[in-house]
């Protein structure tokens, strides 16, 4: 007889067990004869044997699902082994489970495909390698770049270039590096960024490596046209007027035949002359100073490091400008957070790097309404910014990338050296001085770095 509900089975072979376990009990004790225990006994016996091979014919399913899961076939389909909602119910969840399995075990694959073509391909040099230096990746520009196949261990490294070996042992998480290294005779400069993760119980190191020679050159080449653009612009504005009143001094004093006798010359050609020579010796002077100026900013003072406040230090520049900005109207607002941040600079270039800003910054309102400045103060886990915004007319787009050439400016009376030094200033303490993309006005950012 087929019933429908596992259950209702498990009761009823139950429930027989029970009664021919009574019958053979009282046969025992209640008959003499010797046959009826027996055959009691053996229905006992038979119908254990049934329910046994009845419940292992049901778990059959769940054997062949784990023995599958473990051989990691998920193409296998399971139908009940015998009849019942509950077989039904069973059959249709391993059936589902095998197919959630197998189609992540094909997005993995396909992911791990995708990843190993982005490696192969991607022109930045890849390593990956374990606590124990055993390399888990390195992919064909790190082959081409350091001129070597693939390699077991990072300690190969050092049979090709020790000194990159040494750098990439001690590379910390988050941390960026510029190397110089000989390669078949060629300089190579690489930039290097490491990033430390833990998968399991190993520790891995991803290096990512690039030879920046070919940005560096254009770079310098960028550089020096702009140097030479700006010398060339100062130059020709100084040499015009002075070819120019040379000329005019030369056809004071020249005649036909020669130049003129002192006493030919008027008086009145005597005061254009001595006046175009005073011109002529301005405009050299302007020169010279122009050439100073850049001796001057070739050479960076020392730094002096102290630890100091930096919540004081701007405390004490903001002092030191708060007239100027109210006898012009403009609002000065301070935010500074909570934290009191001690950094290790040296205050009177810092100093000097603050109040140019201000100074950009209070000039940039000049012909606004409801002109205002404010400086913020704040810091990060490795990092402090100082930022100083203004709610000027901004900077056109086009002169963006110039402003921290040396000698560009846009003002009437400025030198172009105030952003450009500042910026040096703010790089030789470790930092950045940087102009921040922002609606309306400008906004410099001086980031300077925590040494903890």
């Amino acid at each position: 007889m087929d019933f429908s509900h596992f259950r209702l089975q498990l009761i009823i072979r139950v429930t027989g067990i029970l009664l021919t376990s009574l019958a053979l009990a009282w046969s025992i004790y209640s008959t003499e004869f010797l046959m009826t225990p027996i055959v009691f006994g053996l229905f006992t016996i038979i119908q254990v044997i049934a329910l046994i091979t009845y419940v292992e014919k049901g778990s059959t399913q769940v054997n062949d699902f784990l023995q599958s899961f473990f051989d990691k076939d998920y193409t296998r389909k399971f139908s009940p082994k015998l009849s019942g909602k509950v077989f039904k119910e069973v059959s249709y969840g391993l059936n589902k489970i095998m197919e959630d399995y197998a189609k992540l075990s094909l997005e993995k694959e396909e992911y791990y495909q995708y990843v190993r073509q982005v490696n192969e391909h991607v022109e930045v040099a890849l390593i990956s390698f374990k606590s124990d230096g055993k390399i888990d990746l390195m992919n064909k520009s790190a082959q081409r770049l350091l001129q070597s196949p693939s390699l077991y261990n990072i300690e190969a490294i050092g049979n090709y270039n020790p000194e990159l070996l040494g750098v990439l042992r001690n590379l910390n998480s988050g941390e960026r590096k510029l190397f110089k290294t000989q390669a078949n005779g060629e300089l190579m400069n690489l930039a290097l960024m490491a990033k430390k993760f833990k998968l399991s119980d190993n520790e891995y190191t991803l290096v990512a490596l690039q030879d920046i020679r070919q940005e560096l050159q254009q770079n310098e080449i960028d550089a020096w046209q702009k140097l030479i653009r700006v010398l060339t612009h100062e130059i020709m504005n100084s040499m015009t007027p002075v070819l120019s009143l040379t000329t005019a001094i030369k056809n004071m004093v020249d005649e036909n035949s020669g130049p003129k006798a002192v006493k030919a010359i008027s008086q009145e050609e005597i005061n254009d002359i001595h006046r175009s020579i005073t011109a002529i010796e301005n405009r050299g002077v302007g020169l010279l100073n122009f050439v100073n100026a850049y001796r001057d900013y070739t050479k960076l003072p020392e730094l002096k490091l102290e630890e100091i406040s930096l919540k004081s230090l701007l405390k004490e520049v903001i002092t030191l400008v708060e007239k100027d900005f109210q006898k012009e109207g403009v609002t000065l607002e301070l935010n500074f957070d909570e934290t009191e941040i001690a950094v290790l600079l040296d205050a009177k270039l810092m100093t000097q790097v603050f109040i140019n800003l201000l100074k950009n910054a209070r000039e940039a309102v000049a012909d606004v309404p409801n002109p205002k400045v404010s400086v913020e103060l704040a810091h990060e886990e490795k990092a402090c910014h100082v930022v100083v915004s203004d709610n000027g007319l901004g900077i056109p787009e086009d002169l963006k990338e110039d402003i921290f050439v040396p000698f560009f400016t846009t003002k009437k009376q400025g030198t172009g050296i105030g952003l450009s030094l500042s910026r040096q200033i703010v790089k030789a303490h470790g930092g950045d001085l940087r102009l921040l993309e922002s609606e309306k006005g400008c906004q410099f950012q001086v980031s300077i770095p925590l040494f903890v």
